[in-house]
């Protein structure tokens, strides 16, 4: 009786929303309005105006936001979900702020800086298009990718690539406190020329004695004609790290670089529950050997058969479906879905699912059994 009454309900207020409003929802009405008079206006969400675009390297950049009074700062490390329009499709995306909380209390500015990915729906919008005086949408900060409050003991730093981003938020937090730990950063990067923050990095470290950075490139140019590859993330670098006897590390980057990483750690005999991680980028998905299993997206009267499945969100986006969605890693839970039915398994952690109704997200899902999902 309860879930019928609930269901009258909820259509009524669709019916009402819809009537007067000509929308679903009676704030999306108000919205509009408070867009009309400025954009950084909102009764739904935060927003946040560009104020400067920055090249860092050939193909990252830097986006200075300034948020509206909505927004309640961030701890460093921390990241935040941004909304934009790509090409007349709202898209939410996660990005890790690369600033210092001392920026953002000086100045009432936060900074992304973004990698422009290959064939990136998103990244590779926010390059071109992304320009000065830009709206977006912002959330609340998240993550625990945060050093300790009180913190005072010795911490440790591995980064890949774009994954330095977040360090560098701790790494000018610490320095805006004149390092009141000694830290120790090993990034690597492609190229001398890929080191995001490369000269901020050094500088800092010239600046600081309590800072040992260490910028290890996969490739030495001084071979105009080839690329020369050099020793990847090994033994020797692990030992450069623990020379400090850090008690936390952070590690940052692709899921294979932090798998060996942690084997590295592991063998030096440090105690892996010392070692936060940040995920940029989902681990390879491990397709099972077995029998085709059938996907059926009941919102959408649509199914997909196949012996090679990737996330649910993968192959509903394979068979022309539109679900929302953010991060696609697993963080933001913005594709959030009803399982009716069926097995899957996280790419992330391996965990099986059960085989009755329940919560999951669908980016980082991959069907082990046939599967009824609310799309």
């Amino acid at each position: 009786m309860h879930s019928t009454r609930t269901k009258f309900l909820k259509k009524a207020q669709t019916w009402i929303n819809s009537s007067l409003f000509n929308t679903n929802r009676a704030g999306e009405y108000f919205e509009y309005l408070l867009e009309g008079v400025d954009p950084m206006w909102s009764a739904l969400e935060c927003k946040a105006r560009v104020l400067e675009v920055k090249q860092e390297t050939a193909d990252t950049k830097t986006w200075v936001l300034q948020p509206n009074a909505e927004w309640k700062g961030f701890t460093a490390g921390q990241h935040i979900h941004i909304t934009l329009s790509v090409n007349g499709v709202m898209s939410t995306r996660t990005f890790t702020i690369s600033s210092s909380p001392y920026q953002w209390k000086n100045d009432g500015t936060i900074t992304i800086t973004v990698k422009k990915v290959p064939n990136g729906k998103v990244t590779g919008w926010m390059h071109d298009n992304l320009r000065t005086n830009a709206v977006i949408g912002i959330s609340q900060a998240a993550g625990d990718f945060t050093l300790d409050k009180g913190v005072d003991s010795a911490v440790g730093y591995i980064a890949a690539g774009s994954g330095i981003t977040p360090i560098m938020s701790q790494l000018r937090w610490l320095s805006a406190h004149n390092m009141p730990v000694p830290a120790t950063v090993l990034y690597f990067a492609n190229t001398s020329q890929d080191f995001i923050f490369g000269s901020e990095i050094r500088a800092i470290t010239q600046s600081n004695r309590r800072l040992d950075s260490h910028l290890i490139a996969s490739y030495d140019e001084s071979d105009s004609k080839h690329k020369l590859p050099q020793s990847p993330i090994c033994a020797e670098h692990i030992a450069a790290l623990l020379k400090n006897k850090p008690e936390i590390i952070y590690l940052c980057g692709p899921h294979p670089f932090r798998e060996i990483a942690k084997s590295l750690l592991q063998d030096a005999g440090f105690d892996l529950k010392c070692v936060r991680e940040e995920a940029f980028g989902l681990p390879p998905v491990k397709v099972e050997a077995g029998a085709p299993v059938t996907v059926r997206f009941t919102d959408s009267a649509t199914e997909t058969t196949t012996d090679q499945p990737g996330t649910l969100l993968d192959m509903a986006e394979e068979a022309g479906l539109k679900p929302t969605s953010g991060c696609r890693m697993g963080i933001c839970y913005t594709c959030k879905c009803t399982k009716k039915s069926g097995q899957v398994r996280n790419v992330v952690t391996g965990e099986l699912s059960g085989n009755d109704e329940e919560e999951i997200r669908i980016c980082v899902s991959a069907p082990v059994s046939n599967v009824d999902i609310e799309i």
